[in-house]
């Protein structure tokens, strides 16, 4: 099962404090493999290290804080699927790799579920080790950790009230997340992402606001109070000489509303910004609520040069249908299908079949998620049109955003 001498593909291994500051604990049953992983992680510089053999005995260790975990699924008396749930239960979660015997599979459903008990799962590793592929997950730790250091803390929603003062006191703030061509990785445009800043100074996330504001009656005012803003920002890169695309998310119930084309109308004209610079993002799992009327809205929005998309593509359940039915420009593959998806067979098939479509459908295709250059390598071998990931740049607010891009030279 193990190669002959597995030592000694870890003395080709450089000494590196690259991950110095990492603290990692080993869960696995098997001697062996734990004394494997912990001289390889040693050799990379990382010292601050436990191991544990079975899933009790770390589960006693998970308050010492450990920023890694590299857990095995198949163990006796606890197995890893069982350490998940207790790991979903934890305020602080520690990222975690998979490092198992089993299929690869099994580990990508294993990696599912933990995604969805809100574990972060930077990826996984068939046994016996394979020390280019930690590496490469262990750079995707710092990229993650990155990721989740936002400028905003996590915290219960807002009222109703705060909501609504605060779209007249002027709290919304918005960040601008580049997209660029896959192979030249030229900007071509942006996604403005929402964010809220309180009377202290805080800065929160949509997850603050979007959910209070699509269960109340405040959805309506808020994506015309981000989309205001987004266009006055169109309309300053454009008198800066810029044409970049600038891609805005819009709620089922905005699309609903039978003035939503009008108001969208009228916002362009008074920002002076032009349709056809303009991409309506649409979240596939949620247009199935009322074909007829978000059918009629988009048909509409199309015919007046704005480019719409369709998000989170792969994560809803009549994708085809809609593809067929609607005027879609723009075809956005989730991140779930993008992020490491050259060591998931299932989630390449679906990553490949999904840029093939839009081909196919003469749509462009936009990969969200791109976390390493491994899944920049792979985007460009399907022929992704656009990517869109921490890899090429975090959401960046207003001054960031141009800076950052006329670094680049553009």
């Amino acid at each position: 099962m193990y190669p002959n001498d597995p030592i000694s593909v870890l003395k080709e291994v450089a000494l590196s404090d690259h991950w110095s500051a990492l603290r990692v604990l080993i869960v696995d049953d098997d001697v062996f493999q734990r004394s494997v992983v912990s001289k390889l992680l040693q050799l990379l510089g990382i010292s601050r290290l436990g191991a544990e053999g079975d899933g009790h005995a770390a589960e006693a260790r998970l308050a010492e804080g450990w920023d890694l975990l590299i857990l095995d699924l198949n163990m006796p008396e606890m197995d890893g699927i069982e350490f998940l749930n207790i790991l979903a239960g934890l305020e602080e979660k520690p990222a975690l790799i998979l490092f198992s015997g089993e299929d690869q599979r099994l580990l990508e459903v294993a990696e599912d579920l933990a995604r969805d008990l809100g574990v972060n799962v930077v990826g996984s590793i068939s046994k016996p080790i394979d020390r280019d592929k930690m590496t490469r997950l262990l750079d995707r730790v710092e990229i993650k950790a990155a990721a989740v250091e936002q400028t905003f803390p996590v915290q219960d929603e807002l009222s109703e009230a705060e909501i609504r003062d605060g779209i007249s006191a002027g709290a919304l703030r918005l960040v601008y997340q580049p997209k660029v061509d896959a192979l030249t990785l030229d900007l071509v445009g942006a996604e403005a992402l929402l964010r809220w800043e309180t009377p202290d100074g805080r800065r929160l996330g949509p997850g603050a606001v979007i959910p209070v504001a699509e269960r109340s009656d405040l959805m309506q005012s808020l994506t015309r109070a981000v989309f205001s803003m987004a266009m006055t920002q169109l309309r300053d890169w454009q008198q800066l000489g810029h044409r970049w695309k600038l891609s805005c998310n819009f709620s089922i119930n905005d699309l609903m509303q039978p003035e939503v084309v009008a108001d969208l109308e009228q916002i362009i004209s008074q920002a002076e910004a032009p349709a056809e610079l303009v991409i309506l993002e649409v979240t596939e799992s949620k247009i199935a609520e009322d074909v007829s009327s978000v059918l009629s809205a988009l048909t509409r929005l199309r015919l007046k040069g704005f480019g719409i998309s369709i998000d989170d593509f792969g994560t809803g359940f009549s994708s085809m249908e809609q593809l067929r039915k609607f005027p879609f420009t723009e075809l956005k593959i989730d991140r779930a299908f993008v992020a490491g998806a050259q060591q998931k067979p299932s989630a390449r098939a679906i990553f490949e079949s999904s840029v093939n479509l839009a081909k196919l459908l003469s749509i462009s295709s936009v990969a969200e998620g791109a976390e390493d250059a491994e899944d920049l390598a792979l985007c460009r071998e399907l022929g992704v049109d656009l990517i869109q990931g921490y890899f090429i740049a975090k959401p960046m607010p207003p001054e960031e955003f141009l800076a950052w891009a006329l670094k680049r030279g553009h």
